[in-house]
Formats: C-alpha cells, sequence, structure tokens
C-alpha cells in the first residue's frame, strides 16, 4: 500500500494504490485486531531503519530512492497474529526535490488519484506544501508516533523547518488533544548523553520558526540518539529505538483507548481512506471521525421534522419524561450503533450529530398545542435525552446486548396508553424515517428498515431484495375497455402456470402497478388479493351498475336532449352516487394506506387523477413517497363522473388525460422508488385498444356543423385519441426492448364506447384472439419466471492477478415453504432449465438448487477485469431463448452499493456485514469473463 504526490495538468495530486483490501487480508482478525502506525521519515538513515524495525528484509537503497512524498505501508509481518499489528509508514523526506510521476495499476493493485485543492504558489514549492499536507493532517489522526530522521533533513534546524510547516496547517481531526501523536527526533551525529540539550535546542529552533503551540499536533517531542554506524550490530543500533518508539505507542494507544478511539484494522483503513477524500475537498476543515464513520448511514436530514412529529402528540411532562425522552434517546442508540459500528463516546456522538435537531424539535413541537398548559425548557428536554443515552449506551458497550434487542425491550415496556400514538409519516419505531406502506392491521406503520431490523412472526411485510428490479405493471385507461387489459394479463397467468406447473398469482409478480381512471380500479382490486379472474367479474359488475342513466323523457329528440341538460348541471354524465357503491362494494370501505394484500406482497399502487382546477396530474399511492418527481400538466376533459372532493386535499377528476396511458410517468416513479437502478427489470403495458389507422391517411372533414364539428365532439374526439396512444416512452427513453411489453388491441372500426357494457364480452373476446398463442405472450411469461430469480455478491471482490475475484450466489424471491418453490425446481430439472453467466453454461456441483435451510441457492464465482464490469445471468429452458434474470445485466459496483458491501461501520437494517466466505468450489479456477 503506497501514497504518491505527483503533478497533473499542473495540480498536485494524491495518488493511492492498495487501498485497503490487500493489508487487511493479511490480517486474520480483522474486526478485532487494532493496529499502530509508526511513520519514518528522512531517506537513508530512514531506510537502513526500517530494513532493522520491520522484520522483513528490504532492500534499503530502494527504499532511499523513492520519488519525495512517496509513502509505502508496510506491516511487520511478525506482528499480523497478535492483537496490535504495527505499521510502519516510510516515506522520503528531503531538501531537493523534484515532480514524481503517478503511480499506475497493477496486477493486485488498485489506484485512486484525489486532486488537492489549488495551492498558491509554484508546482516545486506545493509538491512540499502537500507533503506537509499529508503528513499533518491525512496521517497524522491515525499515527502514533513520527520519527524524523534529522541528518536525512539536513540538521535540526531543517527538521524544525518542516514541523513548524506543518503546525501551520491547523487542527487535522475532531480527536481529543490526548490521541495525538509523539515525535522522535532521531540524532545520528551525537551520544545519547546530550539527548535533552538537542531537545532543547530542537525546542528553540521550532518556537523560533513558528508562533504555534506544538501541542496542536503533537502530544509530546523527544529526541534520541542511534549508536555511531558500524560500532555495533544494527539490529543492537536501532534497538533502542525501537523501544523507545513502542513505550510512545503504547502511551498514545493508552489515550486513544481511554477516549474510545482506538480502532480495529477495518475500521482504521477505512478512515484512512476517508480522510484521503476529505484532503481532496479541503485543507482547511477538521477531519471528523464520527461522521465520516456514518459515510455510508447518515442520520436522518430530516430528523429533526420526524421528532416534531413524536413531540406534538404529547400531552404532558409525564409521558414526555416516561415515553418521549426514552424513546429518542433509545432511537439515538439504534441509529449510532448497528452491528460493525464502532463504539464512540455516546455524548461525542450525540453532540456531534443528534443535538441540534433535538433541540429544533423540542422548540418546534414541545407542548405547542393551542390550550397547552404546559412549558418545557428545550435544553432541559435535550439533557435528559444525552443522559439517558448515556445510561443506554453502558448497556449496551458490556456487550451481551445489542441495540435492536434494546429498543425491542423498551417498545415492549411501554402501557397501552402510550402505543395509542400514531403516525402515517414518521416510523414510530425507528423515529428517524418515514413511512412507505407498512401500515399493520393495528394501524401502526413501520418503516422497511424496521422491518428487517425487528422482523418477528406474524403480520407480513414483503421486503425488495436490494439487487432486483422493479417488476412495472401499467393500466391503461378507457372505462369498460379495462377489461381487455385485464383479460391479456389472464392470459399472462395462464401461460406462466402451464410452464410452472401450479399457479402463481400475477399481481404478486409486480412492485409497481400503475393505472389512472378505470385502469386504477382494476390495479387497485387486484391488490387487494382478487385474482385476475375474480377482478374480471367484478369490474363487469360495478361497470354495469356505475354506468346507469339517469331517468329521463322517452321522446327521442328531447331524451338526448335532457340527458345533455343533466350532464351539465350535475357535473357528470353518470350518478357519482352509483360510482360510490360500486367501488366500496368490491373494494371495500379501507383508504389505500392501509393494511392490504398489498402490503403483504410489497406491491406499491399508485393512481392518477387530476385537479379540477388546471387538470394537474395528481398520484395517489398506497405509500409515502420519497425521492424526487416532475411535475406534469395536462389537458382537462369533460368527465364522465362528477369530481371528488378527498378532505383536506381538494376536489379531483378522472386521471386518464394526457396520462392515460401511464408509462411515462411510472418510470419516473420507479426511479424515484429506485434510484440506483438505470431502469425497471420488467415493464408491461397493458392498453384498452384503439381503432386500426386507414391505409388513406388521416380522416378529414370539411365541415363545420356546430353537433358534428362542434367544441364538445373535438374536445371528446382528441381525449379519445390519447387513450390508444402507442408512442412507448419506455423506448423513447432508450430501454431495453427484451424487458418491455406492450399488450393492446386494434379495432377495424370505431372504439367501443368507453361506457358500453353491452360491449364486454366482445371486448374479452377480442382482447383473447389477439394474443393468445403468441411468441411475445410467452416470451414474457418466461420473464416473468426469470425475474424471480437475483444475483447478490458474498463479499466485496478482491483483485488478485489483474483481476477482480468475485463469489456470489443467485437465489429466488419464492423462500422455503413456499410451495411454489418445491415445483419450480422440480420443473427446471424436468425442462432441463440452465443458467448461463455471459452466455456460457454454470453448472449446479449439487444434486438440488435447494440448500439446507430449503431456499434456493446457486453458487457463482468468476473473475472480471474491472468493478465498472457487467455480468450477464440469464435463464434457459430447453430450447427457448434466454431470459435476463432480475437486474441483469448487474454492474459490480452498481452490486457493491446496493448490497453496502462498503459499509465497514454497520448499516441501517442492522444486518451483520458479510464476511468473506469459503465455498465448495473455492480452490477451482473462477470462470474468467
Amino acid at each position: 500500500m503506497r501514497f504518491l504526490l505527483s503533478v497533473r495538468d499542473s495540480e498536485v495530486s494524491l495518488t493511492s494504490s492498495n487501498l485497503p483490501q490487500n493489508l487487511l487480508s493479511d490480517l486474520p482478525r480483522a474486526d478485532l485486531q487494532q493496529p499502530s502506525l509508526i511513520v519514518l521519515l528522512g531517506k537513508d538513515e530512514k531506510a537502513l531503519a526500517l530494513q532493522e524495525l520491520v522484520s522483513t528484509k528490504s532492500d534499503p537503497r530502494r527504499s532511499a530512492k523513492r520519488e519525495y512524498g512517496e509513502t509505502h505501508l508496510h506491516l511487520d509481518p511478525s506482528t499480523a497474529f497478535s492483537d496490535r499489528p504495527v505499521l510502519f509508514a516510510d516515506g522520503n523526506f528531503t531538501t531537493q526535490i523534484k515532480p514524481s510521476r503517478a503511480i499506475t495499476s497493477e496486477g493486485c493493485h488498485d489506484v485512486k488519484t484525489r486532486y488537492l485543492p489549488r495551492l498558491r504558489n509554484s508546482i516545486l514549492t506545493d509538491l512540499y506544501e502537500a507533503a506537509d499536507q499529508v503528513y499533518a493532517r491525512f496521517l497524522s489522526p491515525f499515527t502514533d508516533v513520527f520519527c524524523i530522521f534529522a541528518s536525512d533533513l539536513g540538521g535540526l534546524e531543517l527538521a524544525a523547518g518542516r514541523l513548524a510547516s506543518w503546525l501551520t496547517k491547523g487542527c487535522p481531526s475532531s480527536l481529543p488533544p490526548s490521541t495525538r501523536p509523539h515525535i522522535i527526533i532521531v540524532e545520528s551525529t551525537s551520544s545519547q548523553e546530550k539527548e535533552p540539550q538537542l531537545l532543547e535546542t530542537f525546542l528553540y529552533l521550532l518556537k523560533q520558526k513558528t508562533k504555534h503551540d506544538s501541542s496542536l499536533l503533537f502530544s509530546t517531542i523527544r529526541v534520541v540518539s542511534l549508536l555511531p554506524d558500524g560500532a555495533v550490530s544494527g539490529l543492537a543500533r536501532y534497538r533502542r529505538l525501537r523501544e523507545c518508539i513502542m513505550d510512545a505507542s503504547d502511551q498514545v494507544r493508552s489515550a486513544r483507548r481511554a477516549s474510545s478511539y482506538l480502532f480495529t484494522a477495518s475500521h482504521f483503513f477505512a478512515l484512512l481512506d476517508y480522510s484521503c477524500n476529505h484532503l481532496s475537498l479541503t485543507l482547511t476543515e477538521p477531519f471528523n471521525v464520527i461522521r465520516a464513520s456514518r459515510t455510508h448511514n447518515p442520520p436522518a436530514s430530516d430528523l429533526s421534522q420526524h421528532l416534531v412529529n413524536l413531540l406534538s402528540k404529547i400531552t404532558d411532562p409525564n409521558s414526555l419524561k416516561n415515553f418521549a425522552v426514552p424513546l429518542v434517546a433509545s432511537s439515538i442508540l439504534l441509529d449510532s450503533y448497528p452491528p460493525d459500528m464502532h463504539l464512540f463516546d455516546p455524548i461525542e456522538v450525540f453532540r456531534t450529530l443528534y443535538r441540534d435537531a433535538c433541540y429544533s424539535a423540542c422548540r418546534a413541537g414541545l407542548f405547542k398545542k393551542q390550550g397547552s398548559k404546559y412549558l418545557a425548557l428545550p435544553s432541559g428536554v435535550v439533557k435528559m435525552v444525552e443522559d439517558r443515552l448515556v445510561e443506554m449506551f453502558e448497556v449496551l458497550s458490556c456487550g451481551e446486548t445489542t441495540a435492536v434487542e434494546l429498543h425491542r425491550k423498551l417498545l415492549a415496556g411501554f402501557d397501552a396508553e402510550t402505543l395509542s400514538i400514531r403516525s402515517n409519516v414518521t416510523c414510530l419505531v425507528c423515529v428517524r424515517r418515514q413511512l412507505q406502506n407498512n401500515i399493520l392491521s393495528c394501524g401502526h406503520g413501520v418503516c422497511q428498515f424496521c422491518v428487517r431490523a425487528f422482523s418477528t412472526n406474524g403480520a407480513v411485510v414483503k421486503d425488495l431484495p436490494p439487487t432486483t428490479g422493479i417488476r412495472l405493471l401499467t393500466f391503461d385507461g378507457g372505462g369498460v375497455r379495462v377489461l381487455i387489459g385485464l383479460q391479456n394479463l389472464l392470459l399472462v397467468e395462464e401461460r406462466v402456470e402451464k410452464i410452472v406447473g401450479q399457479k402463481l398469482p400475477i399481481q404478486e409478480n409486480f412492485d409497481l402497478i400503475v393505472g389512472p381512471s378505470a385502469g386504477g380500479i382494476a390495479a387497485i382490486d387486484l391488490a387487494n388479493g382478487s385474482t385476475v379472474a375474480e377482478s374480471i367479474e367484478n369490474f363487469e359488475r360495478s361497470a354495469t351498475f356505475a354506468f346507469q342513466h339517469r331517468p329521463s323523457s322517452h321522446i327521442p329528440i328531447l331524451s338526448s336532449l335532457m340527458d345533455f341538460i343533466l350532464w351539465i348541471f350535475n357535473d357528470g354524465r353518470y350518478s357519482a352516487e352509483n360510482m360510490d357503491i360500486a367501488l366500496q362494494r368490491e373494494l371495500g370501505t379501507k383508504t389505500l394506506y392501509d393494511y392490504s394484500r398489498a402490503t403483504a406482497t410489497g406491491t406499491k399502487l399508485c393512481i392518477l387523477v387530476t385537479t379540477i382546477w388546471d387538470a394537474s396530474t395528481c398520484v395517489f399511492t398506497n405509500y409515502n413517497a420519497t425521492g424526487t418527481r416532475p411535475h406534469d400538466c395536462v389537458q382537462d376533459v369533460v368527465p364522465q363522473h362528477h369530481p371528488k372532493e378527498v378532505a383536506g386535499l381538494g376536489a379531483f377528476q378522472d386521471g386518464g388525460l394526457e396520462h392515460n396511458n401511464p408509462l411515462s410517468l411510472a418510470l419516473e416513479e420507479a426511479s424515484a422508488i429506485d434510484p440506483l437502478a438505470n431502469e425497471p427489470g420488467l415493464v408491461v403495458s397493458l392498453g384498452t385498444g384503439s381503432s386500426r389507422v386507414p391505409e388513406s391517411g388521416p380522416r378529414m372533414s370539411f365541415t363545420r356543423g356546430i353537433l358534428k364539428d362542434g367544441w364538445i365532439p373535438r374536445l371528446l374526439r382528441a381525449f379519445k385519441s390519447t387513450i390508444g396512444a402507442k408512442c412507448s416512452a419506455y423506448q423513447r427513453r432508450g430501454g431495453r426492448k427484451d424487458k418491455y411489453f406492450r399488450f393492446d388491441v386494434e379495432f377495424d372500426g370505431p372504439e367501443p364506447q368507453l361506457d358500453d357494457t353491452s360491449k364486454m364480452q366482445e371486448l374479452k373476446a377480442a382482447a383473447r384472439s389477439a394474443i393468445e398463442g403468441s411468441v411475445q405472450l410467452d416470451r414474457l411469461a418466461r420473464c416473468i419466471i426469470a425475474e424471480l430469480f437475483f444475483f447478490e455478491l458474498g463479499s466485496l471482490p478482491v483483485k488478485k492477478k489483474g483481476q477482480y475475484a468475485c463469489m456470489g450466489k443467485i437465489l429466488c424471491r419464492l423462500r422455503a415453504g413456499d410451495p411454489s418453490l418445491g415445483v419450480l425446481t422440480e420443473q427446471f430439472n424436468k425442462s432441463l432449465a440452465k443458467f448461463l453467466l455471459q452466455d456460457r453454461l454454470l453448472r449446479n456441483s449439487k444434486p438440488s438448487y435447494l440448500a439446507t435451510d430449503g431456499n434456493f441457492c446457486l453458487v457463482v464465482e468468476f473473475e472480471v477485469d474491472s468493478r465498472k464490469s457487467n455480468i450477464s445471468l440469464q435463464i434457459q429452458e430447453g430450447s427457448s431463448e434466454p431470459c435476463s434474470i432480475s437486474g441483469s445485466p448487474l454492474s459490480i459496483n452498481g452490486l457493491i452499493a446496493a448490497q453496502q458491501l462498503e459499509a465497514l461501520f454497520g448499516r441501517a437494517d442492522h444486518v451483520k456485514r458479510r464476511r468473506p466466505e469459503l465455498t465448495e468450489s473455492h480452490s477451482r479456477k473462477r470462470r474468467r469473463i
């Protein structure tokens, strides 16, 4: 592992290699061992010392010839198996420099280059300055002892000059002064008896060169004299130096242990990398170790608002003391100390990350309701939370329990009255995240992270595996013609059943279902647990009841006129009351956000509506929205039904306007739900039919009769033309064709009216005849089956001999105990189904795809050139065309990010980090890609 300062494009860069996997691989217990770092700075004398201090013998000439600012990190192999591995950083530190060339990637070395903020002086001076920044700000927080070989720098005065330059860089980190490194000035021209005088001289020279106090960066400075070269053996000459180094290191380690800043090797190297990033961003701000440890799991940016949502429900001081304060303290403990997190001092953690949010929330939300007779000082409440946090940490730090178990025990101890507090925005289990769609039957909401952390037997909430793609299903709007989409979906379900040998509820094979108008009604019914066949029956019954004409005159002309007048004055053609009765009869009276079958299956619903003021599109969902969404506007249209007012929100009307085919909006929503994915894993769009475009071109009109071509007929025709829009938003965005399926029908004549219930059977027959037996239908069924499978890495890839060695598993969304899993694997064996990696067969060394725990598992090992590489994983049954598993093609970096494999300080869901695994095929040669 090494660092090198160099000049690129007239800018100073810091290039690092081998961060940090290779050194970690040399430590058998990297999550327990706590290393010491000793930095040796000089040239020839330093090179001789390094040869004796480190157990492995290195060529001192090679060390002395390194470029200025080049620093190598060595592990003393004699300490690799101890609780305290000793690392030596070997840096060249001379008075003559020249710009060096940047290091490049090698067979087992990763290289990362960061540019330092631009400095004011010339390049040569900048390298001096940059080297000072590296040692004073980058390495200093992690170093126990700096050994500076004065003779290599030209004497004590020049050595004092370099340290004076370090002191001008300011405080390097948030670590307390007691943990700062010791400085040992190594002298080779004087005897041991003269060390006090040499130290006095050095301190005088240092004071002459800077007004800054040395305690700003160093705990202690001392001088150590070496015996004359050649007088004794090399080992004897440097024995006393090693003893002084280890004694100083012991003192620093003791101070770091007392202040909770002594890190394990895993955390040490991770923080070293974060510090390097920090140096590339700023040369003035101190490196905050606690904040850096939360790089992959930062505190909630809206924490204050979530605390307000809790505190606003507190009505008296007793509830504050016995419920709110312990709940907030425990939630902070839960957020701060997941598995794998370093046990920082809880007071430092609270004051660094949480105190301001707690204070703001107390000011904004505590006892602020009108009529409240209580008053609480925010500072006092914050102190109560801090004190309770410290108490809880003392229990946690004993190592006999976890933050999850402590929080679970706390929640179980609250009485029924306090547990009656609910929120449909904030998860009151962790009090730091927005709820999505996990509202349980008891009325309490739980965020997805808490589902993973606290789940036990009971209510079922489905969790989407992190490496899978979103499976998207959209229904077009179109009145009774939505039956076309439902009939198509029934055919897909039947085809999947034929392939698998068992019925799989087709709607449960989609993660996001979107629909406007009648398409939204079908989506709700399916998500509530109705089968597709039941939804078709429900829809026919509802449509027949809802599309009943109002009583009017039996005289033909007068009847039409009366219908039009009633339409205008009732703000809709049909009775809104009938629609309400029909929907409540079929769908029930629960809200979208209540616990339903969709909660158990993890299905997200989006129902499109428009405002009655400017026809802006709004989305009703069964989950709280996260992410960024566009603000779309659409044109107005004459409604078939009276607009509906939603309490507290306003009045809304039919959503089937310019988003009658909701695919474009659905794709935006999928991106907001899963921002790491480039595109959904599967897209199925169900149309409601359109008239076939005549070969002669568009139909022209040469009359302007008010009844035939007036504004009302023109507006209605314009609306109808949007219903069967064929232009694919997915294809316009460059989506993969093999992931996109659009099913629709074309009518030879005019489309059936949206309210013509007499045509419902004809519509179903037309849908069936249009796609039954088609290649697309078979292809979609196989894609749906392939989407049940996904791939996860077992651990971080390791670079060896120029290749990244990767190991992972193909898993299945169907879990052990699901009868469908056994049927599916049996069918795979019968049909000779096979998995393909980059179009090459993956062999299963076991007689079954099922692991000992009953879950599907196929171990995959391979090598790639780069972490940016993509891999393709597919399933092929017999001679059919291969279908990609969920998320494929998969980016190695994307997998690492989705699985949070680099979250060395713990994950928000408290899932323990995976360590490298050994498999039965580990010794076999991996497949190179």
